[in-house]
């Protein structure tokens, strides 16, 4: 990372700095999803995947709608506030184990803690991917592969403590989500160390300090101020873009690449991957190691995707569509496996690296060609952004509820309320 920032007159350290922003930014959920073996010890009759993943999509597009008809609000506040709330939840799922409730009430407060989670990171949605495009479409990539990293780092956390803490779930459960929290504080201290850089100053156009903002909140530090109202100038709600129809029928097809390749994202993940059962290699069969093997497998096939973006195989804004009909076979792949087509465990493990790394790669590009464009200005990559947004959200949660659905129609969901 450093040597890219020395390459094109960017800090390294922003760079840094943004890869551990995008770690944080889907974390929490990610560790619910890493759990999952917690969650099947507490609810054996119930695969809560399909149902978790459906809530915290619903909630995250709900308040990125919400918050696009609003009026306008510095980021600053809004990523902080998402990054905190992040905190508080997974302190409250920290706690989960000592709640004195019978585990039919557990469930639903588990359901409750997925949609404050989803809140919270509908606060982030739209201010990141806002954030990034006031700088070069490198900060993105490197968002995006912080993004992947963080659901290998969650799958990394879950499978260290389970191996550490053998015997007691509960007890992995509990270090492995306090390890989470910590992993948020560190994402907190990365994004106030990067906005207040003099290379986000300068990019983000900065006041001079001192210089009365009237978007400033009184709240903030005098090294935050400017770049606090740089952000909130950045902000306007979609119903009030001037000319946005316009700006919506240039982009549709970027716009529909991104929704598509979300839509596939949750169909396939996590819900469809952990329902993949054990049939060759029996060792692994107690415990959920095996879906665990295949997460971490799927994680760690996402993050070298990310890693490689600089290879475009001839994909830019114009033809970037091509990467959802190509993904729109894996679905039937995993399908076979999960129900018993394929009884292959090598072939399954060959489906789900070949699904990861279509994840992070086609994912991560459809959303970093759209600021390539030359015809889009920055105020209108800025709304760009925000169309993206709505775009990641309605994919994740379009494709949570096909999952849910195949998941159902197909007896891998388990009992579902």
């Amino acid at each position: 990372v450093a040597a890219m920032g020395s390459e094109d007159g960017v800090p390294g350290a922003a760079y840094g700095r943004m890869v551990i922003i995008g770690i944080g930014y889907l974390f929490p959920i990610s560790a619910i999803w890493a759990a999952f073996d917690y969650w099947k010890q507490l609810f054996p009759d119930r695969n809560v995947e399909f149902i978790v993943t459906c809530i915290y999509q619903a909630g995250a597009i709900g308040t990125v709608a919400i918050l696009s008809c609003r009026p306008s609000i510095d980021f600053h506040r809004r990523i902080l506030g998402g990054l905190v709330g992040q905190f508080l939840c997974l302190g409250c799922i920290f706690a989960f184990r000592w709640m004195p409730l019978p585990p039919g009430q557990l469930y639903f407060v588990l359901l409750g803690l997925v949609w404050a989670v989803s809140v919270a990171t509908g606060f982030l949605d739209s201010s990141l991917l806002a954030l990034c495009s006031q700088y070069s479409p490198r900060m993105q990539e490197m968002m995006q592969v912080g993004i992947g990293f963080g659901t290998f780092v969650s799958v990394v956390y879950r499978d260290s403590t389970k191996f550490l803490i053998t015997g007691n779930d509960a007890n992995s459960a509990s270090a492995y989500f306090v390890v989470a929290m910590l992993t948020i504080i560190l994402c907190v201290y990365c994004y106030i160390s990067l906005i207040t850089m003099p290379f986000s100053r300068k990019v983000l156009g900065e006041k001079k300090i001192g210089q009365s903002s009237p978007r400033a909140s009184p709240h903030l530090s005098p090294s935050c101020e400017g770049v606090n109202a740089a952000l909130a100038d950045a902000e306007v709600p979609l119903l009030e873009r001037p000319a946005g129809g316009t700006l919506l029928r240039r982009v549709w097809v970027n716009e529909f690449a991104i929704f598509g390749n979300f839509v596939l994202t949750t169909i396939l993940y996590p819900g469809l991957l952990t329902s993949i059962p054990c049939n060759d290699w029996v060792a692994l069969r107690s415990g959920q190691w095996f879906q665990m093997m295949l997460l971490s497998i799927f994680t760690v096939s996402d993050v070298i995707a990310r890693l490689v973006l600089w290879i475009r195989l001839g994909l830019d804004y114009s033809n970037v569509w091509v990467t959802v009909v190509v993904r729109a076979c894996m679905p039937v792949a995993l399908l076979a496996c999960a129900t018993g087509a394929v009884k292959s465990d090598l072939l399954s493990v060959l489906f789900v690296v070949a699904c990861g790394f279509a994840n992070g790669y086609c994912g991560s590009i459809s959303l970093i060609v759209i600021n390539e464009r030359p015809d889009l200005t920055s105020v209108e990559k800025r709304a760009a952004g925000r169309y993206s947004a709505v775009a990641v959200n309605g994919g994740l949660c379009v494709g949570s509820f096909l999952g849910m659905y195949l998941g159902s129609a197909f007896g891998l969901a388990g009992q579902l309320d």
